[in-house]
């Protein structure tokens, strides 16, 4: 079993601090110790009180885990006191393990987690000792003593920030740009790692990011690998957040663990899905090529993470046949079923299917909404399928594409394979 240490605030709402890394450890098969530095009286509004441990019991926290636990890596979060900045350092200083130090300095509904002196406590005692530093811009800020507009700035606060060797995490969400930007500054070289920008980061993004991380590294992994893994991770979690008050939304640390569940049912309503296709679906309704069903996880993140058949759907002496049901199985019809759901999150399913004037007539006819788009060498899928349906009255339920070689295609879009069956079965 691996084992991590976190040295946090307790959130009485339960989405950030010890809480949330807890989670964010299981989540990744990672058995999770703490040390509780303060304790928080907070809502997803606002934070009303902060209790500081005395710092003898912070020691005495770590030290008794220590003693008795083989910890393969550890992050801080709120550490709110110089004092108790002082004594992670002398705990932990000299133990050699992975260390990951999360500058908490303000709450994510804006209310300060910080004493005077915690900044410079921070750059003096603990960065010297960690392995990474993961600040958001406010952060990185009050840290590198400069302010950041750019990707510029950023990469001159990471010089600044990781001087003393550490490597430095700069988050880039509150960095203005059409896409989101993170900067890792790792050996004196940068990394910059671009994603879809989703809505505002929820309560305890920067708290489940960290801990990922460290649950990385508590694994094996080097910095560069837990960092990219994390990141990943952190996305989905963004995806999932939850409304649980008034305030601001949840991360979901435990996306990874929903994540796993969705699989398995994904794959089970895929399987019945192909046998109802064999059962019904005539096999000259199939492109010359195979059409291919693809069923999404929720909050899928790339083509390895839609279910298809491998082999796809064949016209086999006159009847409809599928092979198995796959993630990372499903051709492009990922692709497609992607862009509906950056549409739509819940469009998460789709049919390739063979173009005949007849049946698109009847689908009309039947008050499906058809949307087009002409597939030119210069235009991907994807953004032909998003171009189809931005352009349409309302979600289409099917688009038609044209213009390739292979001929006209036709991908049926739904909520799940049972609404793609319901469609089929006005055709049929």
């Amino acid at each position: 079993m691996y084992k991590a240490l976190t040295v946090a605030g307790s959130d009485s709402v339960g989405g950030a601090g010890i809480q949330a890394d807890l989670k964010a450890f299981a989540s990744l098969g990672v058995h999770g110790c703490c040390a509780i530095t303060a304790i928080t009286a907070q809502s997803s509004t606002a934070v009303d009180r902060i209790h500081a441990v005395e710092p003898w019991m912070l020691r005495a926290q770590m030290e008794s885990v220590l003693e008795d636990v083989d910890i393969g890596a550890a992050k801080t979060g709120m550490l709110y006191l110089p004092e108790s900045v002082e004594t992670v350092a002398e705990v932990l200083g000299g133990r050699g393990m992975p260390l990951v130090v999360d500058p908490v300095l303000v709450a994510g509904v804006g209310d300060s987690l910080g004493a005077e002196g915690l900044t410079k406590a921070i750059m003096d005692r603990l960065l010297p000792i960690c392995d990474i530093v993961t600040p958001n811009r406010h952060e990185a800020e009050a840290m590198a003593g400069m302010e950041i507009v750019d990707g510029e700035d950023a990469m001159t606060a990471c010089e600044i920030i990781g001087s003393q060797g550490t490597s430095v995490y700069l988050k880039g969400g509150h960095i203005d740009s059409q896409d989101v930007v993170d900067y890792l500054y790792h050996s004196s070289e940068f990394t910059r790692l671009r994603y879809p920008r989703l809505p505002p980061a929820g309560h305890g993004g920067g708290c489940v990011l960290s801990a990922y991380m460290a649950a990385n590294l508590a694994k094996g992994m080097d910095v560069i690998k837990a960092v990219l893994a994390a990141r990943e991770s952190i996305q989905g979690s963004i995806a999932a957040m939850y409304p649980v008050g008034r305030g601001v939304a949840l991360v979901e640390p435990l996306v990874e663990l929903r994540r796993n569940a969705a699989a398995v049912e994904v794959l089970q309503r895929l399987r019945v899905f192909i046998t109802r296709l064999e059962e019904t679906l005539p096999a000259d309704w199939l492109p010359d090529g195979g059409g291919n069903a693809a069923f999404a996880l929720p909050f899928a993140r790339g083509p390895e993470d839609v279910a298809g058949l491998e082999p796809p759907l064949m016209a086999v002496r006159g009847r409809t046949r599928g092979g198995a049901a796959a993630f990372g199985a499903a051709g492009d019809m990922a692709e497609a079923v992607l862009a509906a759901m950056g549409r739509d999150p819940e469009m998460r399913a789709g049919l390739k299917l063979a173009h005949d004037e007849d049946r698109l007539d009847l689908m009309e006819e039947l008050g499906l909404t058809v949307s087009a788009f002409h597939r030119g060498p210069a235009l991907s899928l994807a953004a032909g399928m998003d171009d189809a349906i931005s352009h349409c009255d309302g979600f289409p339920d099917v688009v038609l594409e044209t213009g390739m070689p292979g001929g006209a295609e036709l991908r049926i879009l739904g909520r799940g394979p049972e609404e793609i069956l319901q469609k089929l079965a006005l055709l049929l």
